[in-house]
């Protein structure tokens, strides 16, 4: 069974347990700084990935980091991941967890290249766009890419919006290959 199919079980099993006992908000906030801490410490994944090293250090060792800053309910959570011996994917069940999550709540997450940086009133104008089309509350990630030439290139999932000056003169090329400006 892939790593994806298994971190999406243990993240669904861990949804379920926070709408039951409606703590969504609060794990969703551990569960990010655990998230965070993974993905920033090096020897934390090396840690976790470690088949030398006993599950009952790697419990102590994540209890110990996180007790100030998660809750029991997280706490425990990651202990079963390494009882289960699950610990090496935490930061993909981690992913699928925000995955799912963001699912329930209607959101989409788009990441947006731009040539330069665009207004409040073009990022605005751009939420606008993409919740209409997606139907969703729309979280933008603006970055600048200076390959882009003019325009922007917006990735929804795996749909790539390719609104960049490029692109549209590559279709305005095979247009009039094609013979059909007009249409």
């Amino acid at each position: 069974m892939s790593n994806v199919r298994i971190a999406t079980r243990y993240a669904s099993a861990l949804m379920e347990l926070t709408n039951e006992q409606k703590k969504s908000d609060a794990v969703a906030n551990d569960l990010q700084t655990v998230k965070n801490a993974v993905e920033a410490s090096r020897e934390l994944r090396l840690m976790l990935a470690s088949p030398v090293i006993a599950k009952e250090k790697k419990q102590g060792v994540l209890r110990e980091v996180f007790k100030k800053k998660a809750g029991e309910l997280v706490l425990g959570y990651l202990e079963q991941i390494v009882a289960k011996g699950r610990e090496n994917i935490l930061g993909e069940i981690l992913t699928q967890y925000f995955i799912l999550r963001d699912e329930q709540l209607g959101i989409v997450r788009v990441r947006v290249r731009t040539s330069v940086d665009f207004s409040a009133k073009q990022e605005k104008d751009l939420t606008k766009q993409l919740e209409t089309m997606t139907k969703k509350k729309v979280e933008i990630t603006f970055s600048l890419d200076k390959t882009i030439k003019g325009g922007f290139v917006a990735r929804v999932g795996d749909t790539v919006l390719d609104g960049s000056v490029k692109r549209q003169l590559e279709i305005l090329k095979l247009k009039l290959k094609q013979g059909s400006l007009n249409n």
